[in-house]
């Protein structure tokens, strides 16, 4: 069993998601989402606050990038701001996740994968802190990416080859990003 967290944000005219890449290891080069597998004790949400918080050394949520460790408290106040934007996001459209295909693995796989607002932040700085680290204070080299509505769209259309395979793998993700769209020009709107 595991779990994701997708980051979406309103930037100007447009809804962006946050995705990282990896620049070691089999996940290198491809768009990923945050995620991994669920603790015990732990439910899916649960889970996707955890590695999303623990995936971005805790630097997303910081006010002083060269003070972000993933230290347990650090962790867990952190966990606590996730959990209150996916809960906000959970009641006001529970329907924004998606289940990864099943495939033919016996039990089949159980995978969610969790879209939650936050806050447009400027990622530079973050990247430019794991660009610099040279190993020594993060666990590996990550590199943040905001991605349009549009373009996310059209990876999947015309090449999810570039998307981590749990990403490419949600079932109805392309219907989930039109929904958030939609929903968050309409807001706009208002």
């Amino acid at each position: 069993m595991g779990a994701g967290l997708i980051p979406f944000c309103v930037a100007g005219s447009r809804v962006c998601f946050l995705f990282q890449k990896t620049f070691a290891g089999r996940k290198a080069g491809y768009l990923v989402d945050f995620g991994g597998g669920v603790d015990a004790g732990e439910t899916c949400e649960q889970a996707a606050v955890r590695e999303f918080i623990e995936e971005t050394e805790t630097m997303f949520f910081s006010q002083d990038l060269a003070t972000a460790a993933r230290t347990p408290q650090r962790i867990e106040s952190q966990i606590r701001v996730m959990q209150a934007l996916l809960d906000n996001t959970r009641r006001q459209h529970p329907d924004w996740w998606c289940q990864r295909e099943p495939g033919n693995k016996q039990p089949p796989r159980d995978w969610r994968t969790f879209f939650v607002e936050v806050a447009c932040r400027d990622i530079s700085d973050m990247n430019r802190e794991w660009e610099q680290d040279d190993g020594k204070r993060f666990k590996k080299r990550r590199e943040l990416l905001w991605v349009s509505a549009d373009e996310l769209y059209d990876l999947y259309e015309n090449a999810p080859q570039r998307l981590w395979k749990r990403v490419r793998e949600l079932q109805s993700a392309r219907e989930t990003i039109r929904s958030i769209s939609d929903s968050m020009a309409a807001r706009g709107n208002r």
